[in-house]
C-alpha cells in the first residue's frame, strides 16, 4: 500500500510574493515627452511637482525634451500651460529651446518658441554658440534670413573665434554665406587660429563665392565713396536702371552659382577640394563638432576630410555628390 508523502505540495501561493517596483512619475514623464505621448503627459503632470521636470543628470525640462525629439504639439501644449513662466528653459551647457529647434531643423518650434520668447534669440550658450551660428551652420537659410532680419549680432564668434560665416563656409551652405555677406558681416574676420571663413571653405566653388561676394561689396562701397560728376538727367537714369538691372543679375546668378557649377568642379579623387586647407580646423572645431553631435537627434552621420564626423544637413546650397560626402 503506497504511503502519503509527508512534504506539502507546493502551489503557486506558496511563493514569495514580490511587489513589482514602478518608476517615478518624474521618471515616466520624461520617457513619455520623448515618445511623443501627449495624452500620457497630461496625465503625468498632475503628479509632479514642477512643470518642467528638470532631468538630474542632463538638466533637461519637459520643453527641451519635446524640443529636441521634435514633438511639435507637444512644445505648443508646454507653452500653453506656463512652462516658461517663472524660468527660462537651458540644459546643463545653457542651450535653449531655440537652439535645439535650429540644430535639429524644427523650424516650427523655432518660430513658436521666437515668438512667444523674443529675448532668448540673443542667448549664448556655455561653448560661446548662439542661434545664428547653429542655423549657419546646419544650412537653414529660413532660421538665418529670420534672425538676420531681426538684427542678430551677424559677427557673434564661438569660443574659438569662429563667426557664422566660418561655420557656413566650412559646411559649404553658399546661400547661408550669401545671406550673411549681404547682412554685412565681416568677411575678413580671423578665428583665434587666424583664420578667414575663406580659409575654411568647403570647396573651391564655396571659396570663389566667397570672393566673388567680397568683390562685389567693394564695388559697391567704392561706387558710394567716389565722387560723380555732374551728368544729364537722362544718362544718370539709364545708369541706375542699368546697375539695378546687373544688381539683379549678378544675385540671381550667384545665389544658384555653387548648385549649377559643383558637379562639373567634381573631379575623382576629391581635387575640388581646396589644396591648402588649414589644419587646424579640426581642432579649432573638435569641441564643438562632438558637442553638435551629442544634441542631435537622427541626423546622419559622415566623415569629412579633417577627420570630424558631422552630422550634416542638406539645403539648397549643398551639394549630395560632394567628395566628402560622396567618399564615406
Amino acid at each position: 500500500m503506497l504511503q502519503s508523502s509527508s512534504r506539502p505540495k507546493e502551489t503557486f501561493l506558496n511563493f514569495p510574493r514580490t511587489t513589482p517596483i514602478r518608476e517615478k512619475p518624474s521618471v515616466r514623464l520624461r520617457k513619455a515627452i520623448k515618445d511623443g505621448n501627449i495624452f500620457a503627459v497630461k496625465r503625468l503632470l498632475r503628479k509632479v511637482n514642477n512643470i518642467q521636470n528638470p532631468d538630474p543628470d542632463t538638466g533637461m525640462t519637459s520643453l527641451l525634451l519635446a524640443a529636441q525629439h521634435g514633438h511639435t504639439e507637444l512644445v505648443n501644449y508646454l507653452i500653453s500651460m506656463g512652462h516658461e513662466d517663472e524660468i527660462i528653459s537651458l540644459d546643463k551647457d545653457d542651450n535653449t529651446v531655440l537652439m535645439l529647434a535650429a540644430i535639429n531643423n524644427q523650424e516650427e518650434i523655432f518660430y513658436s518658441y521666437a515668438l512667444e520668447y523674443p529675448e532668448c534669440i540673443h542667448a549664448i550658450n556655455k561653448h560661446g554658440w548662439s542661434v545664428l551660428l547653429f542655423a549657419a551652420k546646419n544650412g537653414n537659410t529660413n532660421i538665418v534670413e529670420y534672425l538676420l532680419q531681426i538684427s542678430a549680432d551677424v559677427d557673434h564668434v564661438d569660443d574659438d573665434g569662429n563667426s557664422a560665416l566660418h561655420h557656413a563656409a566650412a559646411w559649404g551652405h553658399t546661400q547661408v554665406i550669401t545671406l550673411l555677406v549681404l547682412g554685412g558681416c565681416n568677411i575678413d574676420l580671423e578665428n583665434k587660429q587666424h583664420f578667414t571663413a575663406s580659409d575654411y571653405a568647403f570647396s573651391f566653388s564655396v571659396r570663389n563665392h566667397i570672393k566673388e561676394l567680397a568683390n562685389m561689396h567693394l564695388q559697391e562701397l567704392s561706387a558710394v565713396t567716389t565722387p560723380r560728376q555732374s551728368a544729364p538727367l537722362s544718362v544718370l537714369s539709364e545708369t541706375s536702371s542699368g546697375r539695378q538691372q546687373s544688381d539683379s543679375i549678378y544675385r540671381h546668378r550667384h545665389s544658384s552659382s555653387y548648385e549649377s557649377n559643383s558637379r562639373s568642379d567634381i573631379i575623382a579623387g576629391g581635387s575640388s577640394l581646396p589644396s591648402a586647407v588649414p589644419a587646424p580646423l579640426a581642432a579649432s572645431l573638435s569641441s564643438s563638432s562632438s558637442y553638435l553631435q551629442n544634441m542631435s537627434v537622427g541626423s546622419p552621420q559622415s566623415q569629412d576630410a579633417f577627420g570630424e564626423s558631422r552630422g550634416r544637413t542638406t539645403s539648397v546650397g549643398d551639394q549630395a555628390m560632394s567628395p566628402r560626402l560622396r567618399g564615406t
